[in-house]
């Protein structure tokens, strides 16, 4: 006897019923995905530096390990993580540390391209300016390049923030109970997947929805500080020009 679809009976009372857990899963998909995409910025920035190095040899190991980790599937990289470096070392890696750790190495390749890019739109310039006011080479890259170059910057890592949180469903492989992997064992107790997998797929709808709005703000906010800081800069040449 075959399934015919027009016979099945929608509940989505089953959605209420395990709504519990569909938010600690909801919880849990935020905490990976925060922490990987803080730890992923960070190590991104000095990535993105050593693949502008003038250095050939820090410049070629900074791009091969952009190419590597961006070439190598996600899940194949988490159960790797999880699995391999156990049977090859003997050092035992959690759950959560092994997806957050695949997360942000992957995640750090993608943003050092990105950091990079918004760098170099950045005028050289912009650099040579804010060394003719006596600033160091540190203090010209934290208070004139890095500013314009964040102000570029914002609209993709809230991209690749929303790709963080889509793709921290494959940790569930390895037990970690994120919203996918909930929906999955709440299923195998009701057999509902359309409904709970509906109900997984509106929540990672809305999480974009929220993300979205909040870059825009950001990017406002940073445009606001840097035109300020661009007007102070003005000034501050200009009365060293009235100096000279």
């Amino acid at each position: 006897m075959s399934w015919n679809p027009t016979d099945y009976q929608f509940a989505w009372n089953v959605v209420w019923q395990y709504r519990f857990w569909l938010l600690e899963g909801t919880l849990l998909t935020l905490k990976i995905a925060a922490v990987s995409m803080t730890l992923a910025m960070i190590f991104a920035l000095p990535l993105a530096l050593l693949r502008m190095s003038r250095l050939r040899f820090l410049s070629g190991v900074a791009m091969i390990y952009i190419a590597v980790l961006r070439a190598i599937p996600l899940l194949v990289f988490i159960l790797w993580m999880y699995f391999g470096v156990t049977l090859v070392t003997g050092l035992q890696v959690d759950a959560f540390g092994a997806g957050v750790i695949c997360l942000t190495l992957q995640y750090s390749a993608w943003l050092a391209e990105i950091y990079r890019a918004g760098l170099q739109a950045i005028d050289k310039g912009q650099r040579e300016a804010a060394l003719s006011t006596g600033l160091s080479q540190s203090r010209a890259f934290a208070k004139v390049i890095w500013p314009q170059a964040w102000r570029i910057i914002i609209p993709p890592l809230a991209s690749n923030f929303i790709g963080i949180i889509k793709d921290s469903s494959l940790v569930g492989v390895i037990g970690l109970n994120e919203l996918m992997r909930q929906a999955q064992i709440a299923d195998s107790l009701s057999f509902r997947p359309f409904e709970l997998f509906t109900a997984a797929m509106v929540i990672y709808i809305i999480l974009a929805l929220i993300i979205s709005p909040l870059a825009s703000l950001v990017e406002r906010r940073a445009a606001r500080s840097l035109s300020v800081q661009t007007r102070r800069a003005t000034r501050t040449r200009r009365s060293l020009g009235a100096a000279a």
